[in-house]
């Protein structure tokens, strides 16, 4: 059921963008190109096919307390280049282009990323009576995306030399590398590291999508710079699997640029024939 209402949202936006653009050949419009970039803090959850033993056995030692609680984060920061067209005096906007995305994942114990100083115990054998497991720091993981984004914006008002705007849109991401490590307590451990990963079997998407939504300000004058902030709010995945260590649920975050007006009237062409 969720995935069907995923399907039926990239459906719609892709339709809509259709009509969009429809538009962009009957109305007057200007054109800039803006550079962006930005980061995305994302509501994550322990990967369960990670066999890492929580009820007992994992130590935090530090300020004289102990803890087995375990801390997943996920963090993405990009940078892209999006040309921008708008329509019914710099009332609606349409932009799409290049974005190169990086997403940094990782499991650790609670307050770990502060000293380094507690592990968990994973689990990496459990053959007939045997159970071997693992001290493990920390595990981290590191994926690279080149993609599309295609945002459409409203902008209901302005005020002296502010712009003040909706923004939504999807992105299509296409991976270009991903490294996984795990970082453990013993050293005698390294050599075990990739056989490990391998034992769990888990393999990063090549396709990493989300539908997102913002509320953002243009500062500057039309006709030159602006400058862009924007602040997300809460966005979704539409791919599954965007990382082996975390379930990705919903982000947040922020968005900067500056955009660059390219030409600001484009003729519109009438066919006489």
């Amino acid at each position: 059921m969720k995935k069907t209402m995923k399907l039926k949202t990239v459906f719609l936006i892709v339709f809509a963008l259709g009509e969009f653009v429809s538009l962009c050949a009957e109305n007057p419009a200007s054109l800039s190109v803006g550079v962006e970039f930005g980061g995305n803090e994302v509501s994550t959850s322990l990967n369960e096919k990670w066999n890492i033993r929580q009820d007992v056995g994992s130590n935090y030692y530090g300020y004289n307390s102990s803890s087995n609680s375990i801390a997943t984060n996920m963090y993405i920061s990009h940078f892209a280049v999006k040309p921008e067209i708008r329509l019914f005096d710099d009332k609606l906007a349409f932009s799409s282009g290049l974005r190169f995305s990086n997403v940094m994942s990782d499991v650790s114990i609670w307050g770990n990323q502060m000293d380094n100083a507690g592990y968990f115990y994973l689990r990496y054998n459990n053959t007939g009576l045997n159970t071997e497991y693992a001290k493990v720091k920390m595990m981290n993981e590191t994926s690279n995306y080149l993609g599309i984004p295609i945002d459409v914006k409203l902008i209901p008002f302005s005020f002296w030399k502010m712009d003040f705007y909706i923004k939504t849109g999807i992105e299509f991401n296409f991976k270009l590398s991903s490294n996984t490590q795990i970082d453990f307590a013993n050293d005698e451990m390294n050599e075990f590291e990739q056989t490990i990963i391998d034992h769990v079997g888990l393999k990063v998407n090549n396709l990493y999508s989300t539908w997102s939504s913002a509320l953002g300000v243009s500062l500057g004058n039309k006709n030159r710079l602006q400058y862009n902030i924007e602040l997300l709010l809460p966005s979704f995945f539409i791919t599954n699997n965007n990382s082996t260590l975390v379930n990705t649920e919903m982000f947040t975050g922020f968005r900067c640029s500056i955009q660059f007006p390219i030409r600001q009237s484009i003729i519109k062409q009438t066919n006489t024939k």
